[in-house]
């Protein structure tokens, strides 16, 4: 293994590879995830990965949190400022790679960006960013999340922002709009401890501090990049009469122009599994609960008709065929309404318009190539009992 500091600050591990003669190896950038303010890459091993498929295997560490996404920028749409340092990170590590990976025996015509959860939706943000310059990666891998997840994009960053400021005792402007140069400054001269244990807890389901709409590394005339794509007949035949009340919009993952990238995406068994604590894995729960769960969800992650949402989905996750439902099922049906709609819908969703563009009359399609999967096996000895997990 070798280590090479990129001069961003990044930390860049190696796997194991072989050079032969003028031989490249495939690239395989893996982006981590688990949380926009928390994890890293260095657990993640890429040696055994590089040394069975001959690849050149690379994580790497962004920042997260306060440091890599506060946004303090009330009108990204008329003066842009960089706001999303842990993408920029990432778009260093990829320049990086362009330059020098041929070094390690690598080919910097054949990368590929691979991520997980939090990790799968800066690749699809970096996939639309007018600051990716073409080439810098040929192909993607979504795991278990997208641009379209309710927990990928913060809406209403400067709230945050405005939080974390009051919570290390900054002075709030009375027009934050005007003056949240303040703001900035005042976080500038405030300790690093001191911002890190400042309590800035989202709603549920949602980020304080993560990708947001800043004018530079995320436009904020994104929507209208799907003329290039879509009528909006054609549109809505994809997101449908309730995904269109999402909060966040649907063109936040489509690039402009025609996707240029090869496409694997997919989900796993019980995506929102970890959200459930111990006691409501074992022991179930009753509907009341599944209620409190799903209203939860639905007013957090939707703006307009809440209430219709709310009982479509009770009804599309309730087995009328039972006349009484048992709390092992009410849990397992809860479990699944969030995976798909945290996970599945919005990465399926993600799939379906990245690969979405007919090709000309008379002409073959030059879409690349896209793949799903679905990743539904369970071992006797996994973490959770065979006999209550369910394929999504």
């Amino acid at each position: 293994m070798c280590t090479v500091l990129l001069n961003v600050g990044l930390v860049i591990k190696m796997g194991h590879y072989r050079i032969s003669g003028e031989a490249r190896h495939p690239v395989i950038v893996y982006i981590h995830g688990e949380s926009f303010e928390w994890n890293s890459g260095n657990p993640y091993d890429g040696s055994v990965l590089a040394s069975y498929a001959d690849l050149v295997v690379i994580t790497l560490n962004y920042r997260l949190g306060i440091l890599g996404f506060l946004n303090a920028n009330p009108a990204p749409h008329l003066k842009a400022r960089v706001a999303n340092y842990g993408l920029m990170d990432q778009i260093a590590a990829l320049h990086w790679i362009q330059q020098n990976i041929a070094l390690f025996g690598g080919d910097p015509n054949n990368v590929t960006l691979a991520g997980h959860g939090s990790g799968a939706a800066c690749i699809n943000f970096l996939m639309i960013s007018p600051t990716v310059m073409p080439g810098l990666f040929h192909r993607a891998l979504l795991l278990s999340g997208s641009a379209l997840s309710s927990w990928a994009l913060v809406e209403d960053p400067v709230n945050y922002a405005v939080k974390l400021a009051k919570e290390v005792n900054c002075t709030i402007p009375e027009d934050v709009g005007k003056d949240h140069e303040q703001i900035v400054d005042c976080l500038r001269e405030t300790q690093l401890q001191q911002l890190l244990e400042a309590d800035v807890t989202p709603p549920a389901y949602l980020s304080a501090f993560g990708p947001s709409v800043d004018g530079v590394v995320i436009k904020a005339d994104f929507a209208k990049e799907l003329v290039t794509y879509f009528k909006p007949q054609d549109l809505q035949s994809f997101v449908g009469p309730v995904n269109a009340n999402m909060k966040r919009s649907e063109a936040t993952l489509v690039p402009k122009g025609s996707n240029p990238y090869d496409l694997l995406f997919g989900v796993v068994t019980s995506e929102a599994l970890w959200r459930f604590s111990s006691n409501d894995i074992q022991a179930g729960f009753e509907g009341e609960r599944r209620d409190k769960i799903i209203r939860t969800y639905v007013r957090n992650a939707y703006t307009y008709h809440l209430s219709e949402i709310f009982f479509t989905i009770v009804n599309e996750y309730t087995d009328w065929e039972r006349t009484v439902q048992h709390p092992i099922n009410t849990r397992d049906a809860c479990v699944a309404a969030l995976s798909d709609a945290q996970f599945v819908a919005p990465l399926v969703q993600t799939g379906d318009l990245l690969s979405a563009k007919p090709p000309q009359p008379g002409q073959e399609s030059t879409n690349p190539k896209t793949f799903f999967y679905v990743f539904d096996y369970q071992t006797k000895e996994g973490d959770y009992p065979q006999y209550w997990i369910f394929s999504v």
